[in-house]
């Protein structure tokens, strides 16, 4: 319902028309903006790293160069349950995989991405460094800080060994 000044007013804690069913659409439809060029570097910190479902699924390990393993800093990684997300947060770091997608390996990256932005999350480009060279890539945000666990050493594939040990004892 309109109030009159063009702001709608709902009940309850949700402030907007559609909640956030209308929050995640307008960051999807802001950060999904086609990638283009020759070639796409996506920093990868959950199931998309090797070895993991999703990295599985896509195929990764054929279908994109792997350039190293780094740690971006200025986000926090949270346990969403069976995937991760990453939130801004000083003083935090996130352990990802640097890939690069280029030639027919960008429908591969073009999956992904729509995977990533339709699910809840937009890009945030970021500088990367890789045995000191430095290159420039984007990883993917929760679109909303998570009220979940955070994971301190920020890595999602020691975080799942962990769980896996402590299931077993």
């Amino acid at each position: 319902m309109e109030n009159g000044s063009g702001e709608y007013i709902t009940s309850g804690k949700d402030k907007t028309l559609y909640g956030n069913t209308f929050h995640r659409n307008i960051c999807w439809q802001r950060s999904y903006e086609r990638a283009e060029g020759e070639e796409i570097v996506m920093a990868l910190y959950g199931s998309l790293r090797n070895g993991l479902y999703n990295s599985r699924h896509f195929d990764l390990q054929n279908r994109s160069e792997f350039l190293g393993t780094t740690k971006v800093s200025g986000y926090a990684l949270y346990s969403l349950g069976p995937y991760p997300g990453i939130y801004p947060s000083e003083g935090c770091s996130v352990v990802a995989e640097v890939r690069r997608f280029s030639g027919k390996q960008l429908e591969v990256a073009k999956s992904i991405d729509y995977m990533e932005l339709f699910g809840g999350y937009h890009r945030e480009y970021v500088d990367l460094e890789i045995e000191n060279q430095k290159i420039r890539g984007f990883i993917y945000v929760y679109d909303e800080k998570p009220e979940a666990e955070i994971i301190g050493h920020g890595d999602w594939t020691h975080y799942l060994k962990e769980k896996e040990l402590k299931e077993k004892t």
